[in-house]
């Protein structure tokens, strides 16, 4: 088996990236893309083929030595039919039948997975393999998503829909979502909430070192927010401890709900590091029960944007080990 090799997918809105993974989660070869979905999907699951081959043609393999395949893709998806069923990110892709057409174009076995629950099962595999302990993913970027980690199985839910944490309600009252509820935790602790929050601020008059970025830049980003922050900044300091607090909060029902060891936070905003570590950790501190000590580790991702593919990949072995 050590010539074997899976192919781990992760198919975004904006690009596709495609990795060839041993079976202790070393990626061998990768490649990247952009997705451009438009193009329709036949096109773009044809360029994840091509991509397959290219990844062991470069690894001197055939496909022979492929033992599985995992996609990681943006829901919801039915996994029963192996089909992306409408993707927000991925306009026009209704029903689209992922899992078949690479089953028939690779000859081999084909894992989807929801692409959250694909980083949060390769943060399992390999960001950590001295600790695979149950763990919930955060993935702090345009939404927010997540992926559940249960005694080794991604948690799925009877409607194969569970791990949309990122629509867990922190404020009722608050603005209205894109999925038509109001207060979600995407609406406080996603990059794309920081930075509309700012630029809110600044249009109402606010004053703040932003608005010297926003002009020379044009644009702003959750980073720009971040490091004001750290310059202590008080428009981006306010912003930045209400969306730690909120996440603290979204960490404390988290654990509450499934009692993880971990809880681990991704995506963009987590490039942040230790300053958003430490101020979701004490807002946490300050706000969790004092009837247990159930207190998990909260950390920061450490597969970074690879986490998708590796995970698909990793799901795929699993797979293949399992004999299904």
């Amino acid at each position: 088996m050590s010539f074997a090799v899976a192919i781990g997918i992760d198919l975004g809105g904006t690009n596709l990236k495609v990795a060839a993974v041993d079976s202790t989660g070393r990626v061998l070869s990768s490649a990247q893309t952009a997705t451009n979905p438009a193009r329709g999907p036949e096109i773009v699951l044809a360029e994840m083929v091509d991509l397959s081959d290219r990844l062991l043609t470069q690894l001197n393999r055939t496909r022979a030595a492929l033992i599985g395949v995992g996609v990681g893709a943006p829901g919801p998806l039915n996994q029963t039919a192996g089909t992306v069923v409408r993707a927000a990110n991925l306009v026009g892709w209704n029903d689209v039948p992922i899992r078949d057409f690479l089953h028939k174009s690779l000859h081999v076995l084909v894992h989807l997975e929801n692409d959250a629950n694909a980083a949060a099962y390769g943060e399992f595999w390999v960001g950590d393999p001295k600790n695979r302990t149950d763990l919930v993913l955060l993935t702090l970027g345009t939404g927010v998503g997540a992926g559940i980690i249960l005694g080794g199985q991604v948690l799925r839910g009877h409607f194969e829909n569970a791990g949309e944490l990122g629509h867990m309600i922190v404020n009722p009252e608050g603005p209205l979502c894109a999925c038509g509820q109001r207060g979600c935790l995407e609406q406080y602790a996603s990059g794309t909430s920081v930075t509309q929050r700012a630029q809110s601020e600044l249009r109402g008059g606010a004053h703040s070192t932003l608005r010297q970025i926003l002009h020379t830049q044009g644009t702003l980003n959750a980073s720009d927010v971040s490091r004001c922050a750290q310059q202590s900044d008080p428009l981006s300091m306010r912003i930045w401890l209400e969306t730690c607090m909120y996440l603290a909060l979204a960490c404390i029902n988290i654990q509450h709900a499934f009692n993880p060891a971990r809880i681990i936070l991704g995506g963009g905003l987590s490039q942040a590091g230790e300053f958003l570590l430490h101020s979701v950790q004490n807002e946490f501190k300050n706000r969790f029960w004092k009837l247990g000590h159930d207190v998990p580790a909260i950390g920061l991702a450490r597969l970074g944007y690879d986490a998708g593919a590796i995970g698909a990949a990793g799901l795929a072995w699993k797979n293949c080990t399992a004999g299904t």
